[in-house]
């Protein structure tokens, strides 16, 4: 076991690192303080491409281009009233809130570190993305957002979560081949 996390200790930071800027994120509607998610996003990512990031331009690139997809999703998400987020900016209900936008920052620098063994896998990786609404049940858990009453509501997330993250993946692939 330490044999392994030696061998494999940026995917281990990178998955610890994510896993405490999840639970910021997902804590910052309840706690009521919309700075805990950037900051904690900012210093993971600090660290991420301090210790951890290789291509660190394409890097760059890969977290902006999951923030502007994560906006696009968890809007449509709050726009058709399948998720409702806690912790939105009250001017656009509608959009997705900023702890969410730097949970799916830190969720993009997994993918090329805790994540890289699923690379070419795309039978995997959409499996993996038809698990998503369980983070959202976990959201859901500690009142960081509300799922609609509709069952199909879970297919729909599970669905667009599995598009998201192969197209997550391919993006990577394009930037990493460069």
């Amino acid at each position: 076991m330490i044999k392994f996390i030696l061998e494999h200790k940026n995917a281990v930071i990178n998955y610890f690192g994510f896993s405490v800027v999840w639970v910021c994120c997902a804590s910052t509607p309840s706690l009521e303080m919309p700075f805990v998610a950037p900051i904690a996003t900012l210093i993971f990512l600090f660290f991420h491409f301090s210790i951890i990031a290789y291509n660190r331009y394409q890097e760059l690139q890969l977290i902006i281009f999951a923030i502007f997809l994560g906006a696009i999703v968890d809007s449509g998400f709050a726009i058709f009233n399948i998720v409702e987020y806690n912790g939105v900016i009250n001017q656009f209900p509608n959009l997705s809130p900023i702890w969410i936008l730097c949970m799916w920052a830190g969720f993009a620098s997994q993918v090329n570190y805790a994540m890289q063994y699923l690379r070419g896998k795309y039978l995997l990786i959409s499996f993996y993305g038809l698990l998503a609404p369980l983070a959202y049940i976990g959201g859901e858990k500690i009142n960081a957002v509300s799922i609609g009453t509709e069952n199909i509501n879970y297919a729909i997330i599970a669905i667009t979560w599995s598009i998201s993250f192969i197209l997550l993946f391919k993006v990577s692939e394009y930037l990493m081949d460069k």
